[in-house]
């Protein structure tokens, strides 16, 4: 799974979303998370050399960012007051993007659960696993599950303390789909999230202008940005 397939169907990913019985019924808290993960795809029996892709996480407690970590493609996801979510599809290396509302992601049916966004697996998916033992993920206790939902397996390994999917295994009759964190970011590793004031700096396009902006010399790169959602309604 690459990801641009994760930015294009969040995750992504990589975003096949798990959760606890007993963490459905109270709104999380999340605690602010920087990290680099990794996904790997192969063919089933996975005897050919898998598809690893790499990518990067930064949640806060209303807001997840998801970059490709060739920093091409990425995405930041923000809720409101109202549990309204916005989206923005970015292209940080030309420091360009779009936008999108709320309304604007119902039309085009890319609407996603903010739980499922900021804990990388459904609350909703987790709660049919079963129980599997415990486990440490650097340096953060972990509680293990695993299931079948349709024609799938599931492996999850779950960090309480973070709200947070350290690793998760979809197997499938034809390929298996491994998402896992690799390490926490720090100031070393000089990678951050996209900050607002940078934001500011970017040459953003509200979706519902795509179609006029496409026609314009300056902006021919709308039409070449396939990751971004509701794209093809607008191609030439």
């Amino acid at each position: 799974m690459s990801p641009r397939f994760i930015l294009k169907t969040t995750v992504w990913f990589a975003f096949s979303t798990l959760v606890f019985p007993n963490l459905a019924s109270a709104a999380p808290t999340y605690a602010d998370v920087a990290a680099h993960y990794s996904t790997t795809a192969c063919a089933i029996p996975c005897v050919k050399p898998p598809q690893i892709n790499d990518w990067y996480f930064w949640r806060s407690e209303n807001r997840v960012e998801i970059r490709d970590a060739t920093q091409d493609v990425g995405e930041i996801w923000r809720r409101d007051g109202k549990n309204r979510l916005s989206f923005v599809y970015v292209e940080p290396a030309h420091k360009r993007g779009i936008e999108y509302n709320d309304t604007d992601l119902r039309i085009l049916n890319h609407k996603r659960s903010w739980e499922q966004l900021a804990s990388i697996v459904s609350p909703a998916e987790l709660e049919k696993l079963s129980s599997a033992g415990e486990t440490v993920v650097l340096g953060h206790k972990a509680q293990l599950y695993n299931g079948k939902i349709d024609k799938r397996t599931i492996e999850v390994v779950w960090v309480p303390d973070l709200q947070l999917a350290a690793k998760v295994t979809n197997t499938y009759p034809d390929r298996q789909v491994t998402t896992e964190i690799k390490s926490f970011l720090n100031s070393q590793d000089g990678i951050t999230a996209t900050s607002d004031d940078l934001l500011a700096n970017y040459e953003l396009v509200d979706f519902t202008d795509l179609g006029d902006m496409e026609t314009k010399e300056s902006m021919a790169w709308l039409k070449h940005a396939a990751a971004a959602p509701g794209h093809e309604t607008h191609e030439h």
